[in-house]
């Protein structure tokens, strides 16, 4: 039986990209959900959860229904959990809420940890100079092409939504690294204007803690790693913010 660990436990995960070709990292996820998960105060996964881009509260493309059901497990079990859309999760609405239990959160958000006052997002917005991205953005967030994708047979959604996905990765092939990487002038204007000195995030698959030029000083910009490799989170209590592997986590909650 698990101890029951302080409630000012807070983590945080980012660009899970769950697919059947991962086998591994669903069991992995499943297990954190299941098990040390349960005993944090709070979970906030910034973004990227599946691997193909999210077609609608109906998409059931696999394994999307075992990890809708392991997170509206969790969620029922007493923590609160919140989710921000990332760039393949950009068609999350409320029904995912209903579906999940999980909250979405905006897409700039600023959160309470251990007495903190931190910027959260996935990071996606924060790569202004690449224009195309955000071009391909600002399109899918319009209302009414919102409203016409959503209102289209559900198997046009899925041929549109998996095509996107080898589309987006030769975009990616042809950009420098500088271009999809944050633009540090985008960054410090975004925490200058939340008040804060500390921003997590995920999206440039560059994990790390590096430092921010603020109008007020210097603050700090956590990123989270992906999945693809070893799958980190971020674990935040009052005594410590630790970036680690999820088998790292689970191993010393003894859930492997």
């Amino acid at each position: 039986m698990n101890t029951p660990r302080s409630a000012a436990e807070t983590i945080f995960f980012s660009d899970l990209h769950l697919s059947p070709v991962r086998p591994g990292k669903l069991r992995l996820f499943q297990r954190l959900l299941q098990g040390p998960a349960r005993q944090a105060e709070s979970l906030y996964l910034l973004g990227d959860l599946f691997e193909q881009f999210w077609a609608g509260n109906d998409d059931r493309t696999p394994p999307n229904g075992e990890i809708l059901a392991a997170m509206k497990d969790c969620a029922d079990a007493g923590p609160k959990c919140h989710i921000l859309r990332g760039n393949r999760d950009l068609m999350l609405d409320a029904g995912f809420t209903a579906q999940t239990g999980w909250q979405l959160r905006p897409d700039k958000c600023v959160i309470q940890v251990c007495g903190e006052k931190v910027l959260i997002m996935h990071g996606d917005l924060l790569c202004t100079r690449d224009t195309g991205y955000q071009a391909f953005r600002s399109f899918m967030e319009n209302r009414c092409i919102r409203r016409l994708y959503l209102a289209l047979p559900y198997f046009v959604r899925i041929l549109l939504s998996h095509g996107l996905r080898p589309l987006m990765r030769r975009s990616a092939a042809g950009k420098s690294p500088e271009i999809i990487d944050v633009e540090p002038g985008a960054v410090g204007r975004e925490m200058d204007l939340a008040g804060v000195t500390r921003l997590i995030h995920g999206h440039t698959h560059r994990p790390g803690t590096f430092p921010v030029e603020l109008a007020s000083g210097t603050g700090s910009r956590v990123v989270l790693g992906d999945w693809y490799g070893d799958g980190q989170i971020l674990v935040c209590n009052q005594a410590q913010w630790r970036l680690m592997t999820i088998e790292e986590y689970l191993r010393e909650h003894a859930a492997i």
